[in-house]
């Protein structure tokens, strides 16, 4: 193979030139025509060089793969582990299990050995009775806890955003997750952080990198842990591709500016990927297919180390095994045939990426500094602060959707004329009102909501 520089021909173009030439081609047109803002206020550049691109290190994961993860809600633990073992036959490679706390362990995972899958337990009740019940199971069937990974959930700053009101009280609910944290085998997370709610609810890419780093600083705080070990943080993944890719970016970058603020060891972070429930629709639902698969690269790009596709139909039926399977075969598809684990940071050295990484990453650490001088998460949250944050840039998304600025198809454009809802949904996803409560909720809702009251 002819091993000569197939460029040395050609003259190297800087960013002045490039800019020169597409002013040229504009014909008089305006240069910043061409230049868009985000909702954080970062103006988007017609084009990105390496002229003014400072490419800083990337904190990635240890694994350039990902795990495909099954989330199943728990009414019956006997029909729940015969859905799981289901999935993991199809495809899925780690299980997040909605659940009680006096669930029979042993029947809901039979059969499920533990040492091969991380598996994720989020728990209403008494969390360090269901730690008890797994330290039990997991002596009765002879696991050695060390190889063992996973998370019990109980973010009790997530709760309270999402509920208004504490688990039990601020104090007990702390002592609670700091209790589990010493009773859980090691490679269990018990400091779970599930910044999806904000996502969801409308805040900003920046805004949801600053509610995160809050939380997270929170429960140091609170907790006062030597070490990020037991941290896991949830986030979700909405239509900005190019945006989410970097979020996810930025936040590797932030949380190790915070560990070493804090002067905790250098630990990778675990993130948690889920494809985002805000831009959904309803209406002509299998353009939510298109959507998540577009989530769930950005996701993968952006460096999840686990990702968790939801059900294109998911917006208006219970889970169903359609819905379920296209979902895991849009990750299997990713990961095997589209090779997206090959690398563990495929957006290395792309100029509008890194310069977006770095962009989201100050605006993110600003917007925590800005949480903190209210007094931290809960206190921004108690005087009402975060929520009307939360709030501004939710309806400035939802007036961009209205005004059809912000295009969901099949939704608010090119939409079906013959659809019949009353037919169609099974069950509501709604946003239900909000009833007494300690501090205002932070409520998430989906963009096509007023679309589509049968």
């Amino acid at each position: 193979m002819n091993s000569d520089n197939l460029f040395k021909d050609f003259s190297k173009s800087s960013s002045a030139d490039w800019k020169a030439q597409i002013e040229k081609d504009l014909k008089g047109k305006a240069f910043s025509q061409l230049i868009s803002t985000t909702a954080d206020g970062i103006e988007v550049q017609p084009f990105y060089h390496k002229d003014n691109t400072e490419t800083k290190p990337q904190p990635t994961k240890k694994q350039a793969s990902w795990n495909i993860v099954q989330e199943l809600f728990v009414a019956d633990a006997k029909q729940a582990n015969k859905e799981a073992l289901d999935h993991l036959n199809r495809g899925a490679n780690a299980l997040l299990f909605y659940l009680y706390d006096n669930t029979d362990l042993g029947q809901l995972l039979s059969e499920i050995e533990l040492p091969y899958i991380n598996c994720h337990f989020v728990v209403e009740g008494n969390a360090a009775a269901f730690a008890k019940s797994l330290n039990t199971l997991i002596a009765n069937r002879g696991w050695n806890p060390g190889e063992l990974h996973g998370s019990v959930n109980m973010d009790c700053l997530e709760s309270i955003a999402r509920t208004g009101n504490w688990k039990s009280n601020q104090q007990n609910d702390f002592e609670d997750i700091k209790t589990l944290g010493s009773t859980l085998p090691k490679g269990f997370k018990n400091v779970c952080i599930n910044a999806n709610l904000f996502g969801n609810a409308g805040a900003t890419l920046s805004q949801q990198l600053g509610i995160a780093l809050g939380m997270g600083y929170e429960y140091v705080h609170q907790l006062e842990p030597k070490d990020s070990q037991g941290f896991w943080f949830n986030f979700a993944i909405g239509s900005d591709y190019f945006g989410e890719i970097s979020k996810l970016r930025a936040f590797r970058r932030l949380w190790l500016q915070m560990q070493n603020e804090l002067d905790l060891p250098a630990e990778e972070i675990s993130i948690y990927a889920e494809t985002a429930l805000r831009n959904k629709t309803i209406l002509d639902a299998y353009n939510n297919q298109i959507r998540t698969t577009s989530e769930a690269m950005a996701a993968a790009i952006g460096g999840a180390n686990e990702i968790s596709v939801k059900g294109f139909n998911h917006t208006y039926k219970e889970p169903d095994f359609f819905g379920e399977r296209i979902a895991k075969n849009q990750q299997n598809i990713l990961e095997h045939e589209s090779h997206l684990s090959a690398v563990s940071d495929i957006s290395k050295g792309t100029y509008f990426i890194e310069t977006l990484t770095e962009e989201l990453a100050q605006k993110g650490w600003d917007f925590f500094k800005a949480i903190e001088s209210q007094g931290g998460y809960i206190a921004s949250l108690q005087n009402g602060w975060l929520q009307s944050q939360v709030e501004e840039s939710a309806n400035k998304e939802q007036l961009a959707f209205d005004e059809k600025n912000n295009v969901l198809i099949g939704a608010n454009k090119h939409a079906k004329t013959n659809e019949n809802l009353t037919d169609l949904i099974e069950y509501g996803m709604f946003a239900g009102k909000d009833k007494e409560t300690e501090i205002q909720r932070i409520v998430p809702r989906r963009l096509s909501e007023g679309l589509e009251k049968p």
